[in-house]
């Protein structure tokens, strides 16, 4: 932890009880986080398909209409590699909330044998995101 003479490393804020990697888990985005997870996910030869949105529409304004494919909760990520329990990754930033959707979903896959946990930048940073990929959850 920087001091209070000390600015911070990452933002050159002088924090008063943050690490310079605290900072940085708290400023990385959804998207960042999902790309090195998907970053990693590939380099131990695990696949991955992304619950994404999709645009049906505009309104009359010109924004887009989005839809979600699949039921409001599920999670993020789904991996998977032969061998190994399937892997089920809701991305959250640093300090996210999960909804109760989310939760119950994540319930209910983990209960089904399933792999299904909520990542945030700071998991990734200790390197628990590699530990499931190269270890995986055997069957």
């Amino acid at each position: 932890m920087a001091t209070k003479s000390e600015p911070c490393a990452h933002c050159g804020v002088r924090h008063r009880t943050l690490t310079a990697e605290q900072c940085e888990d708290r400023s990385m985005s959804e998207k960042t986080l999902s790309d090195r997870v998907v970053y990693r996910a590939k380099k131990y030869g695990w696949v991955g398909a992304h619950a994404g949105r999709g645009i049906v529409g505009e309104r009359a304004d010109g924004t887009p209409i989005f839809v979600t494919p699949m039921s409001a909760g599920w999670p993020d990520w789904t991996f998977a590699k032969p061998g190994h329990h399937l892997v089920f990754m809701e991305l959250k930033r640093e300090e996210g909330e999960v909804e109760p959707a989310q939760e119950a979903w994540l319930s209910v896959l983990n209960a089904c044998g399933a792999y299904a946990i909520v990542i945030r930048p700071s998991n990734l940073r200790v390197g628990h995101v590699n530990d499931i990929f190269s270890r995986g959850a055997p069957l």
